[in-house]
């Protein structure tokens, strides 16, 4: 018989162990209670802090009397603000006498700096919350400092430092000589500021028009001519980009794709940061007593056309000009030293490397037929076996279907020893011509031998083009452009006209 008390003690381990079950799961339905609770807690927003913003100063930029500026490292320069609004800056020392006037968008946005310094944020009211921890918040030795200078007497010294939120670069912070507050200030105004003294004087913009340019130029340093393009005709002339001539270091008709890389890379030039005037130890340390290159770009006179904002087509006439670049030293891997008239400026390598870097035969057409079609008013072809004329007819809407791209060839005719022939078979002919290339360079020293096909071109602006072949040898024909043989050609290269 077993004993009661034995019972009872296994009903109460079984109780213990029910109780202890029971703790645990209320254990860990509380850990997965407060890990909930925290996981909701986290996405919730956080109180988003409200922003102090205000003004340091506001006034009207004819209250500015002079503004100076200290970059990290670098040495103060200082501008006076004249009588017309613009900034005039000052000497550097006695040894500087002459002053300019800051180029003007710059000092537009110095003058707002200056007139209208504004805070996003007050981080503190007191002083000791960050003073000592100034060279944490950039502020022991300053990004920038600037002192404003107003009519009535008042001064403003404004001191910025590092960036307040690193992720973005969205503000800086700035303090102000007098006022104990840790100011948070836009990019935008330390950016403004931060501007060295090389950056101030106004870079000349060149008017370089390629529609106008009619000779491209590249001269050794001694003045001696190292490579020349020059156009055939008049810049004017329908079918002037198909027109240009390399004449230097020898003869041949220019490709019309290297031409226009060679025009826009004029028109895309820019100078960079003003140096200094071209004088004395200047044009030394800048490598230009002795230059590397010289670059001249003439324009024809003429006229070029924009359309403006409000859609109205503004003309603007140009005299015949020639801007002339003369190329120093390098001052880094990627920019170089370039006189311009009597001052000194830097400009992209890059930019100038195609006028002097580039082989010129690189620049030649290897095309034997460059005309297009809509500029081709007739060709004649003379042969051994006889010769024949195509002249194509334009109806008087013939320039309107070009220009709208219909691609109506009912607006043409051609005549082909004075009688009519399919222009869409024309058409179709000369675009396989247009694609003929030459299939070599002649040797040095060829001789050209009796020509047995010529085809002479005549052009809607009154240009005249010759296109001739003679004998190479068994395989090949000598090829003359325009009276300059340097190619040869497969022999039945040139494709048929019907």
């Amino acid at each position: 018989m077993q004993k009661v008390e034995r019972q009872q003690h296994k009903d109460r381990g079984r109780k213990r162990l029910t109780g202890l079950l029971l703790c645990v799961v209320l254990l860990a339905a509380g850990i997965t209670a407060g890990i909930l609770l925290r996981n909701r807690a986290s996405e919730e927003p956080e109180p988003v802090r409200k922003h102090i913003t205000g003004a340091v100063t506001a006034r009207s930029a004819e209250e500015l009397k002079s503004l100076t500026v200290t970059q990290r490292g670098k040495d103060p320069w200082t501008a006076v603000r004249e009588e017309d609004g613009s900034l005039r800056l000052q000497p550097e020392d006695e040894r500087e006498p002459n002053t300019w006037i800051v180029d003007s968008s710059i000092a537009g946005r110095l003058v707002d700096a200056a007139v209208n310094l504004t805070y996003e944020d007050i981080f503190t009211e007191n002083r000791s919350d960050w003073e000592p921890d100034a060279e944490d918040f950039g502020l022991k030795d300053p990004l920038v400092k600037a002192v404003f200078r107003y009519t009535d007497g008042t001064e403003i010294t404004a001191r910025f430092g590092g960036s307040a939120d690193p992720d973005d670069n969205a503000y800086y912070y700035m303090t102000i000589d007098g006022d104990d507050r840790l100011y948070a200030v836009a990019a935008g105004t330390v950016e403004d500021l931060n501007t060295g003294r090389e950056l101030l004087h106004p870079v000349h913009m060149l008017e370089i028009r390629g529609a106008l340019l009619d000779r491209i130029t590249v001269r050794n340093g001694d003045g001696t001519v190292r490579t020349e393009w020059e156009l055939q005709g008049q810049v004017s002339d329908r079918d002037a980009a198909e027109n240009w001539l390399l004449k230097i270091p020898f003869t041949y008709p220019a490709d019309y794709d290297a031409m226009k890389n060679l025009r826009d890379s004029a028109e895309n030039l820019r100078l960079g940061i003003y140096i200094g005037n071209a004088e004395g130890e200047t044009l030394k340390q800048c490598g230009l007593d002795e230059p590397a290159a010289v670059i001249e770009l003439h324009m024809a006179a003429g006229s070029t056309g924009t359309v403006s904002d409000l859609g109205v087509y503004d003309v603007t006439d140009w005299p015949e000009r020639t801007e002339t670049l003369i190329l120093g030293g390098k001052k880094s891997e990627m920019v170089d030293y370039v006189r311009f008239g009597d001052e000194i400026y830097t400009i992209s390598r890059f930019s100038v490397s195609i006028f002097t870097d580039t082989d010129p035969q690189a620049t030649v057409a290897r095309y034997t037929v460059a005309t297009p079609l809509n500029s081709l008013e007739s060709v004649m072809v003379e042969k051994p076996e006889g010769t024949v004329h195509y002249a194509l007819v334009r109806t008087e809407d013939a320039d309107e279907a070009e220009q709208s791209g219909t691609g109506d060839t009912s607006k043409y005719r051609c005549m082909r020893n004075g009688k009519e022939i399919s222009y869409d078979a024309f058409d179709a002919a000369w675009e396989r011509l247009l694609t003929v290339t030459v299939s070599g360079r002649l040797p040095a020293g060829s001789e050209k031998k009796e020509t047995h096909t010529k085809y002479t071109l005549r052009t809607v602006s009154g240009g005249t083009h010759t296109i001739e072949l003679s004998d190479y040898d068994g395989m090949h024909d000598a090829v003359t452009l325009d009276g300059h043989t340097c190619f040869y050609l497969i022999k039945g290269g040139m494709t048929e006209l019907p």
